[in-house]
């Protein structure tokens, strides 16, 4: 339940594994599905908006957790381990290569992936083909994602959002319908 809940936030929001496993209790608001990220990367600070889904899940994360560990100071860790202590990025690696395996998913060996921090490029990669297909500007868009995930600027988050097949299918379907007739195909003579 513990790693399962840890292992959606960082596929659903996009955060970083050190910053999921440093949350503590007060940093999860529940009531209003908002979770504080304290000093993150480059000392950035942040609040990260969670859909229902993910805060219905994480309620349940703290309801097993509290039953298993009894009643915690609001400073205890939100994920923690078997015995209380915070949970490790090694014990979470380890729970995400067992979910891979399950899914049929080959873990190709260290520094080839799929790796834990994989997941955080998801995010930002399916937030861009959502937004693609609903129409959004994406270049008003970036920063917001920039500071969602909690980067410097926007050419920190160029790093996550490589061009998928899917996407760049749309995007080249979207300008040849806007641009088609100006573009004419070079024909051999």
């Amino acid at each position: 339940m513990v790693h399962g809940t840890a292992l959606a936030l960082l596929y659903l929001t996009g955060m970083r594994v050190g910053e999921a496993l440093s949350l503590n209790l007060e940093d999860v608001d529940l009531s209003s599905g908002i979770i504080r990220i304290r000093q993150g990367k480059f000392g950035k600070s942040r609040f990260v908006p969670l859909a229902q889904d993910l805060t219905d899940r994480m309620g349940e994360c703290r309801l097993f957790v509290d039953r298993s560990l009894a009643l915690r100071a609001s400073s205890a860790c939100f994920f923690p381990g078997p015995r209380g202590s915070r949970c490790t990025k090694s014990a979470l690696r380890y729970s995400f290569r067992k979910v891979l395996a399950e899914a049929g998913i080959p873990y190709l060996g260290t520094g080839k992936g799929p790796r834990l921090h994989d997941l955080r490029h998801t995010y930002a990669v399916h937030r861009m083909m959502l937004w693609y297909e609903q129409g959004v500007d994406l270049g008003v868009n970036l920063p917001l994602l920039a500071t969602y995930l909690g980067h410097v600027n926007l050419s920190s988050s160029q790093y996550y959002l490589r061009l998928t097949e899917d996407l760049l299918g749309g995007v080249l379907g979207r300008y040849e319908a806007r641009f088609g007739p100006l573009i004419e195909e070079r024909r051999k003579v």
